[in-house]
């Protein structure tokens, strides 16, 4: 009955190794260029934003196609299954008198018919206005394009560092619950040794179990941030991923650049200069409806019919050039009214050009304030946890020697963890607002 227990352990434990190795197998590691490069590539809504800028592309070539030559060809076949007989005069009697009638087919079994026509725009100002309208919001698609992908490279660089942060938390308290665990056991050991009272340990189970809760909570926050960090980057859900990036060395605090320069690197902002541009065509746009257009058009059509053959009993062919002139006289107030919608949409793209330089110069002020902030954190949670850290040390060292009661070691445990977590919240603030920061100067790359 021993051995069968025994080797069902046996195979317990290589089952349980098993899936340990296939588990290793199937982990990936990503450090942050690894995953930015995936974002690029399966982000959901990069992709919506991509498939915006190809139908802008989509709507250049349609606006485009008014300016280029039409062409069109068209033929037809008729069969006459029947003849059509119509009364003909075909001859009249000596000195006059009445016609003398017989009946005369009047279609032939066959007929063909073939024709093609060009025809061009020779002045069109609408339509060439219209083209240049939907170059120019090409442009604007292709800029807010490039805005929607730093904005989403920054929110997957935050991504990144509160992912780790999870799971930075989830590792200090599995420590910290761990060592609370020791401490319960120790002076459980103390307590049936006589060397502790029952309120010592009584206290030491209450810390331990509520350091497993700790951690509980924080293996949920760690799985529910590398769940979204799998589906922002497309990563397959069951797959384990580990998180390599160094924050050891943390980028400096930059300096502030000039207004302009952050300007000219925002692609939100060029979308924005743009739009003002396109508000200009606008107006151009709705000055040129009063303009004649003018046409051309040119047709050459061949035409056959015959009774035994397609053709040969009666051909025809015709060309004709046509040259049509439109002027407009009036449409009731519309153009006019156009112009002045225009002119209050210039006004529009004016005055939010003015208002998002002011947010850009807003946004960079806070972000540094930001930056500052946690800078000064980052260098006070490390001091702190080095001073916890020793204070730890040196409280289990009196426990064990007697010195002091576990309440102290509890006690020092948790400033350790406290400085811990602060520590890497500062980090994560840090590196968050950073990432801000250079989206917001336009130094994405």
């Amino acid at each position: 009955m021993k051995n069968n227990t025994d080797l069902q352990k046996i195979i317990l434990l290589a089952f349980l190794m098993m899936l340990r190795i296939s588990a290793s197998l199937d982990a990936e590691t990503y450090d942050l260029a690894a995953y930015l490069r995936l974002v690029e590539q399966n982000n959901p809504d990069l992709a919506l934003a991509y498939r915006d800028l190809l139908l802008s592309r989509e709507q250049v070539h349609q606006a485009r196609a008014p300016l280029l030559p039409g062409i069109g060809a068209e033929g037809s076949y008729i069969r006459s299954l029947r003849d059509i007989p119509q009364p003909t005069p075909v001859a009249s009697l000596p000195g006059g008198g009445p016609l003398i009638y017989q009946d005369v087919d009047s279609n032939y079994d066959n007929e063909l018919s073939i024709g093609i026509g060009v025809s061009q725009k020779l002045f069109d100002p609408a339509a060439w206005m219209q083209y240049r309208q939907a170059k120019k919001g090409l442009s604007i698609h292709e800029q807010s394009f490039e805005s929607v992908r730093q904005q989403i490279i920054c929110a997957a660089k935050k991504l990144y560092a509160q992912t780790q942060l999870a799971v930075s938390v989830l590792t200090i308290r599995e420590a910290s619950e761990e060592a609370s665990r020791a401490l319960y056991q120790s002076v459980e050991r103390k307590y049936r040794a006589g060397a502790a009272v029952e309120l010592d340990l009584l206290m030491a189970e209450v810390d331990w179990k509520q350091k497993a809760i700790a951690l509980t909570a924080a293996r949920k926050n760690a799985e529910t941030a590398l769940l979204a960090f799998r589906n922002f980057a497309g990563i397959p859900l069951p797959e384990t991923v580990t998180l390599t990036e160094n924050n050891e060395g943390l980028p400096v605090i930059p300096d502030s650049p000039a207004l302009d320069r952050a300007l000219a690197g925002r692609a939100d902002y060029r979308a924005l200069l743009l739009s003002r541009e396109l508000a200009d065509l606008v107006k151009k746009a709705a000055a040129t409806s009063f303009l004649p257009t003018l046409s051309a058009k040119f047709s050459f059509a061949y035409g056959g019919m015959g009774n035994d053959s397609l053709t040969g009993d009666y051909d025809y062919t015709a060309a004709q050039l046509t040259l049509g002139l439109t002027v407009p006289i009036f449409a009731g107030g519309y153009r006019l009214s156009r112009i002045r919608a225009a002119r209050i949409e210039q006004e529009k793209a004016s005055l939010a050009l003015a208002k998002k330089q002011s947010d850009i110069e807003s946004e960079l002020i806070g972000i540094r304030l930001r930056l500052v902030e946690a800078n000064e954190r980052i260098e006070a949670a490390r001091l702190i946890e080095t001073t916890a850290r020793r204070a730890l040390s040196l409280s289990q060292t009196a426990f064990t020697n007697g010195l002091v009661t576990q309440l102290s070691v509890t006690e020092a445990v948790n400033r350790l963890d406290e400085a811990s977590l602060g520590l890497q919240s500062a980090v994560c603030e840090y590196l968050s607002a950073y990432y801000d920061w250079e989206t917001a100067s336009g130094k994405t790359d």
